[in-house]
């Protein structure tokens, strides 16, 4: 499972915790999902939020497949 701070071209564009992996799914069933804050000016994450999203059906995504020009920052984060 890739979890962690994800980047493109040396700048962060995903986040992937475990949290977010395992209950994201069933919060999306409902409209909402957990995001993590992201501050471009700063290239820095921030602390999760419950945001709303399109609702969806059940749908889970363990693993996530890097592009050519990702990588993965291994990180510790649970949240």
């Amino acid at each position: 499972m890739n979890l962690g701070i994800i980047y493109k071209n040396n700048k962060i564009c995903n986040h992937r915790s475990l949290l977010k992996v395992l209950f994201n799914p069933f919060l999306r069933i409902m409209g909402i999902q957990i995001a993590t804050l992201y501050f471009p000016y700063k290239d820095k994450l921030g602390h999760p939020v419950i945001t709303k999203c399109e609702k969806q059906k059940l749908k889970f995504s363990f693993n996530f497949k890097l592009n050519e020009n990702e990588s993965i920052k291994k990180d510790r984060r649970i949240i």
